[in-house]
């Protein structure tokens, strides 16, 4: 597809990639901004239900005749005032922290879901698992912190604000202490959120290398020096790494809190030793100092160490806007349902197709095409040739997975935009080489349906057709097992193929792990099967012993299309002439 095809600015799912976390989070917040703005009220009444506790403690301490009846009711009711408060706040948070995981998680899954197929094998399942579990764990832990932010932090302002009132001197040289320690705070946490960076950062090796331990696990039990080199080696390494990071990050956040406490505990000294500023004038006012400032004390240490949790949310959010960043501007695809309509059947058709990408193998750019090729309904079609020539790629970009550079494809005609590439992609059904098996029929059956019953019978008479029913059976529309060999759950993934039900079909080496038998069946029943239904069907395969059977076999060699003929045609040809003879 050209870009004269194409908008020259297409919409995107998302505003700029780049704009700040907090924007995200906001944005993830706005369908529970009631909840939220409740939760925030209940912590600043806490606060405020504190502060006069302490007030009202403190009154009736340094004036034991005014301790009456009336102060001991004030008491009770701020303290149930509190107790209250911090219930409310703290069980809406909970569900603010779980929603809103909860929310991210989706968000992320339907841009992954949504980005392009080239991005997805680019960046791969590691920093998205990374951030789906541990930075979205992050941001979640952002609302059990939050509480306690609100609440302490309230409860601090109001205890400043009654230092004020008893004394100015005493309250001023309170927040010169809070603002020294916080200039020797904000220096830990810049090295504290530069850890935290990192740590991201080795944690995302670290899912790569937990994958590695699964789906190497073969190749590591087979030998031992290998096992011991990779987990204790390179998973051990970023094991630690993550550790190491972490620690500094928390040691610096550490050290910070030690020196802002420290700083007020100088503050006491001095607003009790220091006789300039008239304290033991007045031994009543003085206890009131102490009683104030003993009661800040918690919540101000309360309030230092949940803002680690903070900072870590920030880098978390910062990194999972990188990731979706990573996928590149989205444009707003309607769904197959609301496209625009892509003729229901007909020939596909690719015009100076061509496709670039980096070829892994010979380290360089490699191209396909230009591409010129139609694909008929009821058409059997064969595409051969050496490794490395470009048949799945080819495969990828036929079916809409990969976008042309140049070119056009259409449909009986048509031209398929990127706006009716979502529909277009719903004319085929493919079980690629590296397919994966889900363990329903999802999107065929669905659960609730009171037929599925007999589209449980269907699947279930094309299993046994693949003598797989002693295996596995459908039960609502879900397979019994998936623990089969890799030919059998190929076998599988043809059940679905043909439950789908599409105009077109595509098989990337589907009998590449087959036995001859079901080779045979392959190509010489199931394949003419479908022609027979009207269905256009292309085939990626070595198999030259079946490159009779096909109408046209296609030959690719370094990217592009090097013969097309048609061996069904030549092999009645030949019965013709020996008939003839």
């Amino acid at each position: 597809m050209t870009a004269a095809h194409e908008p020259s600015s297409p919409p995107s799912l998302d505003a700029s990639p780049g704009r700040p976390a907090a924007r995200l989070i906001l944005a993830l917040l706005r369908e529970s901004r009631v909840s939220l703005t409740l939760a925030l009220t209940a912590c600043v009444l806490n606060g405020v239900a504190s502060v006069l506790l302490v007030a009202t403690l403190n009154r009736a301490l340094s004036q034991p005749g005014a301790a009456d009846a009336a102060l001991a009711w004030r008491f009770a009711l701020c303290a149930v005032i509190a107790l209250v408060t911090r219930i409310v706040s703290g069980t809406l948070f909970a569900r603010l922290s779980q929603d809103t995981m909860a929310r991210l998680r989706v968000h992320l899954a339907r841009r992954v879901g949504a980005a392009e197929l080239r991005d997805i094998e680019r960046i791969g399942a590691a920093p998205v698992q990374s951030v789906l579990t541990d930075d979205a764990t992050n941001v979640s832990m952002l609302f059990f912190a939050l509480p306690n932010l609100v609440m302490h932090g309230s409860i601090v302002f109001g205890c400043l604000g009654y230092l004020a009132w008893l004394s100015w001197p005493v309250c001023l040289l309170a927040l010169a202490a809070i603002i020294a320690g916080s200039l020797g705070y904000h220096t830990g946490d810049r090295r504290a959120i530069a850890a935290l960076e990192a740590a991201g950062q080795a944690q995302d090796r670290l899912f790569g290398y937990l994958g590695s331990l699964f789906s190497g696990a073969k190749e590591l039990k087979l030998h031992d020096a290998r096992a011991r080199q990779f987990v204790d080696g390179q998973l051990g390494a970023a094991i630690g790494e993550v550790r190491d990071h972490r620690r500094r990050a928390f040691s610096a956040y550490a050290v910070g809190v030690g020196w802002i406490i420290f700083l007020f505990y100088v503050f006491l000294g001095v607003a009790s030793f220091w006789p300039q500023l008239g304290v033991h004038a007045d031994p009543a006012t003085a206890a009131g100092y102490v009683v104030v400032f003993l009661f800040m004390l918690v919540p101000l240490d309360g309030l230092l160490n949940n803002l680690p949790t903070v900072n870590a949310a920030r880098v978390s959010l910062g990194r999972i806007e990188g990731v979706m960043a990573e996928f590149g501007a989205l444009r707003t695809v309607p769904p197959a349902a609301d496209a625009p309509d892509v003729p229901p059947a007909g020939a596909v058709t690719l015009r100076g197709v061509t496709h670039a990408y980096f070829h892994e193998r010979d380290e360089r750019m490699f191209s396909i095409g230009p591409i010129d090729l139609t694909i008929k309904p009821g058409e059997l079609v064969f595409i051969v040739g050496g490794n490395g020539s470009g048949k799945t790629t080819l495969a990828k970009v036929l079916t809409g997975l990969y976008e042309p550079e140049q070119g056009t494809i259409e449909v009986d005609g048509r031209t398929i935009g990127w706006r009716e590439r979502a529909a277009y992609r719903q004319r085929f059904s493919a079980v690629f080489n590296d397919f994966h098996l889900f363990d329903a029929l999802l999107g065929i059956v669905d659960p609730d349906d009171p037929s599925r019953a007999q589209a449980d019978a269907r699947a279930n008479a094309l299993v046994a057709k693949l003598a797989l029913d002693h295996k596995v059976k459908v039960v609502d529309g879900a397979f019994s097992t998936r623990a089969l060999s890799t030919g059998q759950r190929k076998r599988l993934a043809l059940v679905v193929a043909y439950l789908e039900d599409r105009p077109v079909y595509l098989f990337d080496e589907w009998a590449a792990d087959q036995d001859p038998s079901f080779k045979a069946v392959f190509y010489e029943q199931l394949l003419p099967e479908l022609r027979a239904r009207g269905k256009a069907v292309i085939v990626i395969t070595h198999d030259d012993r079946y490159f009779d059977l096909a109408d046209r076999l296609l030959k690719l060699d370094n990217g592009r299309i090097v013969s097309d003929t048609q061996p069904a045609r030549l092999r009645a040809q030949d019965g013709v002439d020996a008939l003839s003879a």
